[in-house]
């Protein structure tokens, strides 16, 4: 699997990051990942684009252009959105837990600043020892899961459990995720360890959204009751996509790292960050951090105005070996 860091909000102390330390961050943020699933603990100092360092695969250099933002977005009532997408979960029929043995698949779309669409397969065991992956038209490739001590994610077995557990009413999930310490856990000195509660159930709710493992029907529903309730949720219809189809974007409006709309010290957005549903089926389609303004750290611009990053899962599903797609 969710971390973006303002300016505004670094320590006061922290020394000013030289040209080396600019040019480390930047290939941290670009460099190759070998994981698709998004870890919700991330990530670490003065990184921006958080979200695309969760979930992408491969990098792209910065761009020198300036594409432009989709212009038809249109701002609509979150609340009757939320709503419309808890009864349209309901009414799905819930789905086969599936076998140890068996993989989780999940293909995906991804644009990284002013770079092209690449396409990236992923299959995950479900008791999660074993991983493969295809970038593009490259080989399957395929190496035993070795769990990290200093990861919180979580294996797709694990994942079902703990949706399992979680309660489906909305009041009680939202409370649950809030005081919540698993998805807590930050890096030592990071300046946001003090996550506003409302921030973190964002986070972690659109974790849950973003997993390869199918949601019951009635908890699915009840993570968007709960988001309806947690105060500046925004939605956009018309939100992109990186395979480039128009969906609901929702978004945090409080300036939350990493989880929402990201704001200057004069309170003018510089990026907003959304989870993004089709429109009619409410399902999830990926995600998207628009920059309406240059992302700047340390004097250097990271982003610029009118980039975007993007993901989207275009197929997923329960196979038997890796390489296999579903039918």
């Amino acid at each position: 699997m969710d971390d973006l860091k303002l300016l505004g909000e670094m320590r006061a102390d922290a020394p000013e990051p030289g040209a080396d330390r600019l040019r480390d961050l930047r290939t941290r943020v670009l460099k190759p990942r070998r994981r698709l699933r998004l870890t919700p603990s991330l990530l670490g100092a003065g990184v921006a684009a958080a979200l695309a360092v969760a979930v992408a695969v491969t990098g792209t250099p910065y761009p020198t252009g300036r594409p432009a933002v989709p212009t038809e977005t249109q701002p609509v009532s979150a609340e009757a959105v939320l709503l419309q997408a808890a009864q349209a979960a309901e009414r799905r029929r819930p789905a086969a837990t599936p076998r140890p043995r068996q993989w989780m698949y999940r293909k995906t779309v991804v644009r990284q600043p002013g770079g092209a669409a690449e396409t990236q397969e992923h299959w995950t065991r479900f008791d999660g020892t074993r991983q493969a992956v295809r970038l593009g038209r490259g080989p399957l490739e395929t190496r035993t899961s070795v769990p990290d001590p200093a990861d919180d994610d979580l294996t797709p077995r694990e994942f079902a459990a703990r949706l399992a557990a979680l309660p489906t009413d909305p009041g009680e999930l939202l409370a649950r995720v809030k005081a919540d310490r698993h998805w807590a856990t930050r890096p030592e000195g990071e300046a946001h360890a003090a996550e506003h509660p409302d921030a973190r159930a964002f986070r972690v709710l659109s974790v849950y959204l973003d997993q390869e493992v199918p949601l019951p029907p009635r908890l699915h529903a009840a993570i968007f009751r709960a988001l309806a309730r947690i105060p500046g949720v925004r939605v956009d219809r018309g939100v992109r996509d990186a395979a480039g189809r128009p969906g609901m974007g929702i978004a945090y409006e409080r300036g939350a790292p990493g989880v929402g709309t990201e704001r200057d010290a004069d309170g003018r957005v510089v990026a907003r960050s959304y989870l993004l549903l089709d429109a009619a089926t409410y399902e999830f389609l990926g995600r998207r951090v628009d920059y309406l303004r240059d992302y700047v750290l340390g004097g250097e611009v990271l982003f610029r105005a009118g980039s975007f990053y993007a993901s989207a899962v275009v197929a997923a599903g329960v196979v038997e070996r890796p390489g296999d797609i579903p039918g």
